[in-house]
């Protein structure tokens, strides 16, 4: 199985190397998604009927909740001020900041209160709080007797399950994750629409959970906890590598005299207008450049200017390139091409993981 070599290659030379070798693997440039389903998988649109319905018989649509926020920082902020616009009665907010609480009480006409009081004043309690705060807080409000049976305590982690709130779930509490996949820069950043909001829960809460996603303007994705993990890793790669390679762009920029301004407005365009091509092609459609060609020469030419300057660049331009050959394989570069790229591309090292896996 596929998952199976994943795991023995983490094992056998650790996630770089994996990364890298991937392509020894046979392994395709959609592997996460795969994986997750992503490639075959329907996701349902805003206006679509909720998933628990019969078939030729529509279920009336779920009662929105009450709604206590408990985390006020960027997530709690921005789907705060979404679920207010979209109707929500939010109720209760809380924060470690009292003034912060305030600010977010007025703007969301709801209650500054204590965790407590807060969990215990709504239908569904949403802890966008840290991943490693989750725990803690929820088994401390459990002992403050905050959850009972008829109420959703959900959190909004990417990466971890909902049996972390197992206090709550204790106590007779539904439990979930709705997990909004976008990047929140700052608490004032807009919900966008058509985000997916990754959904673990079942039965009312599942319902729910569904509903205001769509409310949201968003997709509903139905989200297993043991694909959590990877999940969050596609999402990581995705989100927060992308900032990696602007700032690995922009040195390179730097070492030809350019400001870090005048960096990003050269790169920001360029970036743009390939996620333009991948929402509108798709991949691997969307791919340009050098090994799409089959350049070999411009590729040599590329490793051996990062080698002498930027090592560590060097390193990952043959590392992403890896990623990338079978995207150009699959639009139609030669196999002749292709496998002059790939000698040129892997280093010694490389080839010798390869053969231990």
């Amino acid at each position: 199985m596929i998952e199976s070599k994943a795991a023995k290659v983490l094992r056998a030379a650790g996630l770089w190397q994996w990364f890298c070798s991937f392509d020894s693997l046979g392994l395709k440039a959609t592997w996460i998604d795969t994986r997750l389903g992503w490639s075959s998988m329907t996701l349902s649109s805003p206006s679509s009927a909720a998933p628990d319905a019969d078939q030729g018989a529509a279920l009336p649509p779920p009662t929105r909740p009450s709604i206590a926020i408990i985390g006020l920082g960027r997530v709690g902020m921005v789907l705060g001020r979404a679920l207010h616009a979209a109707g929500y009665p939010l109720v209760a907010v809380s924060s470690r900041s009292p003034a912060k609480a305030q600010a977010a009480a007025a703007l969301f006409q709801a209650e500054a209160a204590t965790p407590i009081v807060a969990a215990q004043a709504a239908d569904l309690t949403l802890l966008t709080i840290s991943d490693d705060a989750i725990p803690g807080v929820v088994a401390e409000l459990a002992v403050a007797g905050a959850w009972h049976a008829g109420q959703s305590v959900v959190h909004a982690s990417g990466v971890s399950p909902a049996a972390v709130l197992a206090p709550a779930a204790a106590y007779g509490a539904a439990i979930g994750g709705l997990h909004p996949l976008a990047a929140f820069a700052s608490p004032e950043t807009t919900l966008p629409p058509g985000l997916t909001f990754a959904i673990e829960a079942t039965g009312t809460l599942h319902a729910q959970l569904w509903a205001m996603a769509r409310a949201l303007g968003g997709y509903p994705f139905d989200l297993d906890p043991a694909d959590k993990t990877l999940y969050h890793a596609a999402a990581v790669i995705a989100s927060n590598y992308t900032v990696t390679l602007a700032a690995l762009a922009s040195e390179l920029f730097a070492r030809m005299g350019a400001a870090p301004e005048e960096a990003l407005r050269a790169l920001v365009p360029l970036m743009r207008t390939t996620l333009d091509n991948m929402e509108r092609q798709g991949l691997p459609q969307a791919l340009t450049g050098p090994l799409l060609r089959g350049d070999v020469s411009t590729v040599q030419r590329h490793l051996a200017a990062l080698d002498e300057s930027v090592p560590r660049v060097g390193a990952l331009y043959r590392c992403l390139a890896h990623g990338t050959l079978p995207l150009a394989q699959q639009r139609g570069l030669p196999s002749d091409m292709a496998g002059a790229l790939q000698d040129l591309i892997t280093l010694p090292g490389e080839m010798v993981v390869e053969r231990e896996v």
